[in-house]
């Protein structure tokens, strides 16, 4: 072998224990661990586990946030024993005039100098939150608040259906800001809309709890009040005895909690140990917490 031949032996030699280190120095399934992990299933969530079916709050929830009032109403800037509270009803308003506003009171014994230049203002926002229109302007020159009294600005709230924002701006003599406080408002028309989903629709086993998921898709509050079971013997529904009343998610007292606008419960109800196959039906009443309005709804399932 020439000396040329031997050299070029060599290097491929040396290139061929390089690259074979390289590829055992890789780790063994990297590639397949990063895959796994990018396509890494979500676990479905458990049933009824959102208590929010409806969300009469998802525009408010994208629109800028507003400072809110401080907790039990205390000013960083005020002397002791002014406080700033809320006027009227907050969050989602259902039908109905009404007014809305803040207050300034001071509950001390006396009577602090203030120098303030309160601005107070509502703005109407367009339904996808994307317009605005103002909708009140109010201003208040406070130079002192007597001790025991209150000064505050309110606006009446039409019962149009529409977003709202109410703020207060307090400022000193010389026009630094002192502070920015308010809060949005929805106004929507009143509806009565429940719904009621099954956790199983068949193969139902005698002894379980069946999860029933009872819905407010409407704006009215409503308060689940029972349930109960019938079997189809082929011609006619008939009563099914229940062992036990209905199970609540989480556990509530006899008196239970109110659904508000889109908001939903989970609902257990046994199925008697003796119950024969067959077709049964869950049956679920409630209250409209507003005017003592039943309601009612059913669904269907199957006992194997």
């Amino acid at each position: 072998m020439t000396s040329r031949a031997t050299t070029r032996a060599v290097l491929i030699t040396v290139t061929a224990a390089f690259l074979v280190a390289a590829i055992a120095a890789i780790p063994v399934g990297a590639g397949a661990a990063k895959k796994k992990h990018k396509h890494a299933a979500t676990a479905p969530a458990a049933f009824c586990s959102n208590p929010i079916v409806d969300n009469y709050w998802a525009t408010v929830e994208k629109l800028k946030p507003i400072p809110a009032v401080p907790e039990g109403g205390v000013l960083p800037f005020a002397p002791a024993g002014l406080t700033l509270g809320v006027t009227g009803p907050q969050g989602i308003l259902v039908g109905g005039s009404t007014s809305v506003g803040l207050r300034l009171t001071n509950v001390a014994t006396a009577t602090p100098r203030l120098g303030w230049v309160v601005l107070e203002r509502l703005i109407r926002f367009s339904a996808d939150g994307t317009k605005i229109q103002p909708a009140g302007l109010k201003r208040i020159d406070l130079k002192q608040l007597p001790a025991g009294k209150h000064r505050g600005l309110t606006f009446p709230l039409a019962s149009t259906p529409g977003i709202y924002s109410l703020e207060i701006t307090i400022q000193n003599h010389r026009g630094r800001r002192l502070g920015r406080y308010g809060e949005y408002l929805r106004v929507v028309n009143r509806t009565v809309d429940v719904g009621i989903k099954l956790a199983a629709y068949d193969n139902v086993v005698p002894g379980a709890y069946l999860e029933s998921c009872f819905e407010n898709h409407g704006s009215a509050s409503v308060t689940p009040t029972a349930t109960s079971l019938e079997r189809f013997d082929g011609t006619t529904w008939r009563p099914v005895a229940v062992p036990v009343g209905p199970q609540y998610a989480p556990a509530q007292s006899a008196i239970q909690r109110t659904l508000g606008p889109g908001e939903a419960e989970r609902i257990g109800t046994l199925i008697p140990p003796n119950a024969l196959p067959g077709l049964y039906k869950l049956n679920a009443t409630g209250t409209v917490l507003d005017n003592g309005e039943p309601v009612a709804i059913a669904a269907e399932f199957g006992v194997q």
